[in-house]
């Protein structure tokens, strides 16, 4: 994809997450910080695009939270939103999540929302798993924060395009649902997972015990 596309394309997805999502983040945030129970040391937000989401996690967060996505022209909107005051401990990565330049065992949370049916299930969950860290727990999926504002979202999105949205999403899924990534987990070895149904969305969480 070349410079102009991905400027474009950053900058749609921007406009989409500021017009349509931006009610979701601060409900999704603190959803995931009550599931995972992890709510100190590193965070990373993979695939964060202009940033929403992991700066809402980074205000109820205790520690670092790193932003990566591949999209350089996501991050330097979300370089644009990460306060001065927040920039010693927030800052971005521009990198593929099959290929992530963080150490082994280094991030205590793993999160990310829209992404994960971009990626290739085997490569992203191995690297995943790779920097997730002992005791840590990792989070993705596609949450709408509540059934209202799911619902809300997605007439809105359906007026807009002059297609039924739901059904967009569906084909977009298929075949790389949380329940497809955890049947990668299983022929990884991981066991402690869960795939979590909510009316507003679905999301796979998994944990790294300490002893390995």
């Amino acid at each position: 994809m070349s410079m102009d596309a991905l400027a474009e394309k950053a900058l749609d997805f921007d406009r989409i997450a500021e017009e349509v999502f931006a009610p979701i983040y601060q409900v999704i945030a603190s959803r995931l910080l009550e599931l995972s129970g992890v709510g100190r040391g590193c965070c990373l937000d993979i695939g964060c695009g202009g940033g929403h989401l992991g700066l809402a996690v980074a205000k109820r967060f205790d520690g670092e939270v790193i932003l990566l996505d591949y999209n350089p022209h996501a991050l330097a909107l979300t370089d644009g939103r990460i306060g001065e005051t927040d920039r010693q401990r927030i800052r971005t990565i521009c990198a593929d999540v099959h290929d992530m330049p963080l150490a082994d065992n280094s991030m205590n949370l793993i999160i990310s929302r829209g992404a994960m049916w971009f990626w290739d299930k085997e490569k992203s969950l191995q690297e995943i798993w790779r920097v997730l860290a002992p005791d840590g727990a990792a989070c993705i999926g596609g949450g709408y924060g509540s059934l209202v504002l799911k619902e809300a979202i997605f007439r809105k999105l359906s007026e807009q395009n002059n297609e039924d949205f739901g059904m967009r999403q569906k084909k977009m899924s298929s075949g790389a649902s949380p329940e497809d990534y955890a049947l990668v987990l299983e022929q990884m070895g991981v066991r402690d997972y869960q795939v979590i149904h909510e009316e507003s969305g679905d999301w796979l969480l998994f944990r790294k015990a300490s002893s390995l």
